[in-house]
């Protein structure tokens, strides 16, 4: 069963002890995706010219959705120019219309720039040429499916089946087809947790943490995370260890907060595996530094943007691996596409010096402008 992520505030206390491996992770860390809430499709390109016959057979895959613009719901259509060489191969592109949204831009931009075409033919042979084409993105939700969902979720619900009242203020919390209700989410995942329902644990902790329903009440969804992290869910346990690192917002337990990523991150929770993992590498031994590459591996291959980034930091500096520019380009840029601040700002400026990628000041431009954008509220 997978959980819903709130989308933490880096702590204070975590970020200064990551700041002390200058070399590694000099940066606090960033955002977790909520998780496959919706599924997407990105429609084949449109409008395409100019002189035939479009890409060869296998040789322009589809751009994959930025896991940030999922997270928001963002929908639009990016319109590109791109100048095709005689040997089919992408020389430039730019964006013509956007979509509205940097990440959607960034991603279709990217994307035209692997693809391999036909070259057009004038009299017989291959010149370059400019053509147009639109990526589409749209986001697969069917008004229809949200009706039958919220029917099916009242009567179980009605019935007092915990999983369908969990369900059922989730529906009203998101807005599925209802009027976003928190206070009606909220009565809904008390009486899933009163009967013992773990995930209604966790939805009630994060609730009363940002106050969706009234004003936030720390001290309560501590008592919540605290029950759902008991019963060794991992996404409470990751919670917990950030608020008692964070001495902001709850009372610091350094300690504590450590045993309860380790007990996450031994679950395969990728984000406490990067945060475990960076506070192994903060311990400087050969023991720690070697078990921090591999939970911050382990992290990354999940596409955790924590540990894409805090990755990235170790490749570029090559500490407890070879330094690799190529690879730490590779890997911030995997974190930037999910909506790491902190690797979008690394992006504009690799960019602009031509530090392990081409030097492009568009591009620079570009990654700049999207780590501008304020990271939409969690709910």
């Amino acid at each position: 069963m997978s959980y819903p992520v709130l989308l933490p505030r880096l702590p204070r206390r975590l970020a200064l002890m990551v700041a002390v491996l200058a070399s590694v992770c000099t940066s606090a860390l960033a955002q977790q995706d909520a998780g496959g809430l919706v599924r997407v499709q990105v429609p084949p390109a449109l409008n395409a010219n100019p002189l035939k016959p479009g890409p060869k057979p296998g040789s322009c895959a589809k751009p994959v959705y930025p896991e940030a613009s999922l997270r928001s719901m963002q929908e639009g259509t990016v319109t590109l120019s791109f100048l095709i060489g005689t040997d089919g191969a992408v020389k430039g592109a730019k964006i013509v219309k956007s979509s509205g949204f940097h990440l959607l831009d960034m991603a279709a931009h990217d994307g035209i720039r692997r693809c391999v075409f036909s070259p057009s033919i004038v009299d017989g042979k291959a010149v370059e040429a400019w053509m147009q084409m639109q990526y589409v993105w749209t986001l697969d939700a069917s008004a229809q499916a949200q009706a039958a969902a919220l029917s099916a979720a009242r009567a179980g619900a009605q019935r007092g089946e915990p999983a369908s009242q969990h369900r059922l203020g989730s529906i009203y919390m998101n807005g599925e087809g209802v009027a976003r209700d928190p206070a009606e989410a909220l009565a809904w995942w008390r009486k899933a947790a009163e009967q013992g329902y773990v995930p209604a644990y966790y939805s009630m902790a994060m609730t009363l943490q940002l106050g969706d329903s009234s004003e936030p009440d720390l001290a309560q969804a501590m008592i919540w995370y605290r029950k759902a992290a008991d019963q060794s869910m991992p996404a409470a346990q990751n919670m917990l260890g950030i608020l008692l690192l964070d001495g902001a917002r709850a009372p610091s337990d350094k300690v504590a907060a450590r045993e309860w990523f380790r007990k996450a991150a031994a679950q395969g929770w990728a984000r406490s595996q990067a945060y475990y993992g960076a506070l192994l590498l903060h311990d400087n031994t050969p023991e720690g530094m070697e078990h921090g590459i591999a939970l911050l591996s382990k992290a990354a291959a999940q596409d955790d943007v924590v540990g894409q980034f805090l990755l990235g930091q170790c490749y570029a500096a090559g500490r407890g691996v070879p330094q690799d520019k190529a690879m730490a380009a590779t890997l911030f840029e995997k974190a930037a596409l999910g909506g790491s601040k902190w690797a979008q700002r690394r992006m504009a400026t690799m960019y602009e010096r031509g530090d392990g990628v081409t030097a492009d000041p568009v591009k620079a431009d570009q990654w700049r402008k999207a780590a501008e954008i304020p990271e939409p509220r969690p709910r």
